[in-house]
């Protein structure tokens, strides 16, 4: 009984964890995945995310190309970079 209870509880926490990298409920096609195909799914969004943070950092930081020399260090400061 304690493994299915821990198995319920490894499910439930993929679920959570896919619920917080979309933001939504999970959909019903995707509970019905088992845990290690949540698991994968979960991994495969996060590592998309971060792929997708690093080319907006790069093209952010690209842009700056086209702003004046001496305004580059506000502007990177104003943004964030």
């Amino acid at each position: 009984m304690n493994s299915t209870n821990s198995s319920n509880h490894d499910s439930s926490s993929t679920a959570d964890a896919l619920s917080a990298l979309i933001e939504d409920p999970v959909a019903e096609g995707i509970s019905r995945l088992d845990a290690a195909q949540r698991d994968d799914l979960a991994e495969l969004i996060e590592l998309a995310t971060r792929a997708r943070i690093e080319k907006l950092t790069e093209a952010a930081v690209g842009a700056l190309d086209n702003i004046p020399v001496l305004l580059r260090g506000a502007v990177r400061k104003v943004v964030g970079l």
